[in-house]
């Protein structure tokens, strides 16, 4: 059984299990019992990963921890987070816990170097990019490759987005100076002007306001997009016991 760390945020928790049911049920399943066993902790008071690592707030890992321990007791067998920043802590993590994490952010990697993508320019939290998280994890995944981030006044825009997907400003018009889609497509548009290859949706937050039919930014369709929220919703589905057997 998988176990889901939550609500980072609440919206992109609820787009992951959409994105799950949607993918097993086009792949053939037509019954409750063909969809994974989860175990979902919606972590609403846990203090905010991006501030932590900005050095603004306290530290979300004794608390995860915590939800980690009763997870596994609970009975599930391998873990993961629906948040890029959290994963600051997820060796920490594993060690403190005792099972396994699916790691969104190589998963996410990979995804972008299969492509053939170098260059892979990533929309993240602060956060998670002053930690570093992205760039660590390429350096294990592929030397050949570098990761690009926005300069500083999109870097905003990327922050707009993020906080503006978990209140009102996300019903906006896509037009809208508030919109995060509006946000999300200039940036894009920014990073294809530095030669990126590809473009890592680098918060789980995004996928709830910034699906692919909305994607209308300069050098799309020179531009392979990854999305870590279906990243981790298509790690999951591939452990999923009654696609798994029906493939034997």
């Amino acid at each position: 059984m998988i176990g889901v760390i939550g609500a980072n945020g609440v919206a992109a928790t609820n787009e992951l299990l959409r994105l799950i049911e949607e993918a097993i049920t086009g792949k053939g399943a037509f019954r409750d019992c063909h969809h994974p066993e989860m175990l979902v902790f919606q972590a609403t008071q846990v203090p905010s990963r991006s501030m932590f690592l900005e050095g603004r707030g306290p530290s979300f890992i004794p608390q995860y921890t915590e939800i980690g321990k009763m997870m596994r007791q609970a009975g599930c067998t391998e873990l993961c987070m629906c948040c890029n920043t959290a994963h600051f802590a997820v060796d920490e993590l594993e060690k403190a816990i005792g099972l396994p994490f699916i790691n969104v952010i190589d998963e996410a990697l990979k995804k972008g170097v299969d492509s053939g993508a170098r260059r892979i320019a990533v929309m993240c939290s602060d956060g998670c990019r002053k930690a570093g998280l992205y760039d660590k994890s390429l350096a294990r995944i592929c030397s050949g490759a570098e990761i690009v981030y926005p300069d500083s006044d999109f870097q905003k825009l990327v922050t707009k987005a993020i906080c503006n997907s978990k209140n009102n400003n996300r019903y906006l018009p896509d037009d809208a100076d508030e919109s995060p889609v509006r946000c999300l497509n200039d940036v894009c548009s920014h990073l294809s002007g530095l030669n990126a290859d590809c473009i890592v949706g680098g918060c789980t937050d995004l996928r709830a306001v910034y699906p692919e039919e909305k994607h209308n930014f300069t050098g799309k369709e020179n531009i392979v997009y990854v999305d870590s929220l279906e990243t981790l919703a298509d790690e999951i589905v591939k452990r999923n016991q009654y696609f798994t057997e029906s493939q034997n």
